[in-house]
């Protein structure tokens, strides 16, 4: 079911009350219903202790900018031959990058995962980093299809992809509705 920007968030502040348990989060729309999202119901949201909800932060861009100039060039050009290096390097910088994001913040907020995706990371980290007091909401380019999700619905159906069908809980994921 489609749900209004407005009624995700009250029922992702009702999931930020409780420190105990899985707390991955998932936010599906097109790349335009996200950007409306973000701007209007995220970037005026609170907690439930009355503090603004955290900024989204660009994973592909973060993820990135923990490899060295020097680094990323060996990386493109051995990728041809080594994609399981590269696979394993940017799994490695994703772990890195969510414990020292979440390190004294207790809810993070992620969009523009194409990376992740492009190399078929193993997404299974964020429900690992996801537990006890951390949340993790991701935006993400999708729609639910039967029980699947499927990611980047708008592009050619090649560059399609899905997420792991337990990943997020049902009832952490939210489908955008104009409204």
């Amino acid at each position: 079911m489609k749900i209004t920007g407005p009624k995700v968030i009250s029922e992702l502040r009702q999931k930020l009350q409780f420190d105990v348990g899985r707390h991955l989060y998932g936010v599906l729309g097109t790349y335009a219903e996200l950007a409306t999202f973000e701007q209007t119901s995220l970037a005026h949201a609170q907690d439930p202790q009355a503090r603004r909800f955290p900024q989204a932060i660009n994973a592909n861009r973060e993820l990135l900018a923990r490899i060295g100039d020097e680094d990323l060039r060996r990386l493109v050009r051995d990728e041809a031959r080594r994609p399981r290096t590269i696979r394993r390097r940017l799994g490695q910088e994703l772990d890195n990058l969510l414990v020292e994001l979440l390190q004294g913040h207790r809810f993070l907020i992620l969009k523009q995962l194409e990376l992740l995706f492009a190399y078929g990371l193993d997404l299974s980290v964020f429900r690992t980093r996801a537990s006890n007091q951390n949340h993790i909401l991701l935006l993400l380019p999708g729609e639910r299809r039967g029980d699947y999700v499927i990611l980047f619905q708008e592009a050619d159906p090649r560059f399609q992809r899905s997420i792991p069908p337990n990943l997020i809980a049902d009832n952490h994921l939210w489908e955008l509705k104009d409204g």
